[in-house]
């Protein structure tokens, strides 16, 4: 799920759709994904339903589809805020999901359930937005883990 090509740290993208667009063809690169737009036609659904800013500046775009062919995890770390719904919420740490259509019961869940309790934590999201690539994969290594043993 984690691998280290997909953490990106201190990028200039400026919108939520570049970031995504980013992620996503990053993620192909390295095999995690089929069709980019496919999925992102899921991520976008998603966040129409509910934005998935979740507060402390971070969001958790997911999608479930057939398009992801293992479950993902990237990480982004934007240089400036980036507006992400209407209710101008404005993120710079974001987590993009992808989780394969036939194990969509309760993987995804499980991920942002951990995610979620790793961010009450305030040295873990300090890390995130000040941390180097090892101390980040460092805590996302211990999310995978937490995920794939309980």
């Amino acid at each position: 799920m984690i691998d280290e090509r997909l953490i990106i740290l201190d990028s200039s993208l400026s919108s939520k759709s570049e970031v995504l667009h980013y992620l996503a063809e990053q993620t192909k690169g390295v095999g995690y994904l089929g069709n980019v737009e496919r999925y992102l036609m899921t991520v976008n659904e998603r966040e129409k339903e509910f934005s998935t800013a979740i507060g402390h500046s971070v969001s958790i775009p997911h999608g479930k589809s057939q398009e992801v062919l293992q479950p993902f995890i990237c990480f982004i770390r934007t240089l400036q805020k980036i507006p992400w719904d209407q209710i101008e919420n404005e993120v710079d740490l974001i987590f993009l999901l992808g989780i394969p259509e036939k194990q969509k019961g309760t993987l995804h869940l499980k991920i942002l359930a951990e995610i979620s309790k790793k961010l009450l934590d305030e040295s873990f999201r300090e890390q995130l937005a000040v941390g180097n690539k090892e101390t980040i994969l460092k805590q996302l290594y211990q999310i995978e883990n937490n995920v794939i043993n309980h």
